[in-house]
């Protein structure tokens, strides 16, 4: 996520996409280290990953948001101001990740439950310092054995997960770009905001420049309240009592 942009989303949905989103990108910031510590935290992000795919139908939710953007780029073409250069594009990505999506099949998360190593680290998973060097000697022996042999099992455990992954980075980015910037003021802090009935919101997104001050952002159907926040002397997070220029995306 870009610097000073804090987002808020509003349905489960969404939440498990960027819960997704967000451990996929720190998955991905490590994956090509060679630092043991680091290799450690590529291999608890993928269990967290698969945690949240297992637990819910991840990708039948994805494959039902893509036929709906397909739906809408095509109605989008049919338009006669539209941009059909960046709507066939779009078209076209959203094709190709739907296809991968439908090879995948209903199983797709089968050989990393199946996996020898997998299966050992995920019934410690939860237990802190569940895969300490004593209680698993053979996490030992991988991490410290053979780099390529280490790497072509990390690139064969990542490859089940990334398609999914990458379906919902594409989805997270047409809802984040789904929406022009409103520039506001919070006044004394606190700035509220009123959803029409009609509007149909998934996300807020709050822009700011202002290092000094952080926004608490809730949201329901009807309304969006947003309060900055600054650190006092103490030490403590308190309302801000100057006026905060932002810019909101309601997505």
């Amino acid at each position: 996520m870009e610097q000073g942009i804090y987002e808020l989303p509003l349905n489960e949905r969404l939440r498990t996409f960027m819960r997704i989103e967000f451990l996929f990108s720190r998955l991905t910031n490590f994956s090509n280290s060679k630092d043991r510590w680091e290799v450690r935290t590529t291999v608890h992000t993928l269990l967290e990953i698969y945690t949240i795919l297992a637990r819910t139908d991840v990708r039948r939710e994805v494959l039902a948001d893509l036929d709906r953007y397909i739906i809408q780029m095509q109605r989008f073409q049919s338009m006669p101001d539209a941009d059909n250069e960046m709507a066939t594009n779009l078209l076209e990505d959203l094709n190709i990740i739907k296809d991968r999506m439908l090879n995948l099949g209903t199983g797709y998360l089968h050989p990393l439950r199946d996996d020898d190593y997998i299966s050992a680290l995920l019934h410690r998973h939860t237990l802190p310092g569940g895969k300490a060097e004593f209680d698993m000697p053979r996490y030992k022996f991988w991490l410290e054995g053979d780099p390529k042999t280490l790497k072509e099992d990390l690139n064969g455990w990542i490859n089940i997960i990334k398609p999914i992954c990458g379906g919902i980075e594409k989805l997270m980015w047409i809802i984040r770009e789904s929406s022009e910037p409103i520039g506001t003021v919070a006044t004394s802090g606190q700035y509220n905001h009123q959803i029409g009935k009609t509007a149909q919101i998934s996300l807020i997104r709050v822009f700011i420049e202002n290092s000094s001050v952080y926004p608490e952002i809730s949201g329901g159907r009807h309304m969006i309240a947003i309060r900055f926040l600054e650190r006092d002397k103490d030490g403590r997070f308190i309302q801000t009592e100057e006026n905060i220029e932002f810019k909101l995306y309601l997505c």
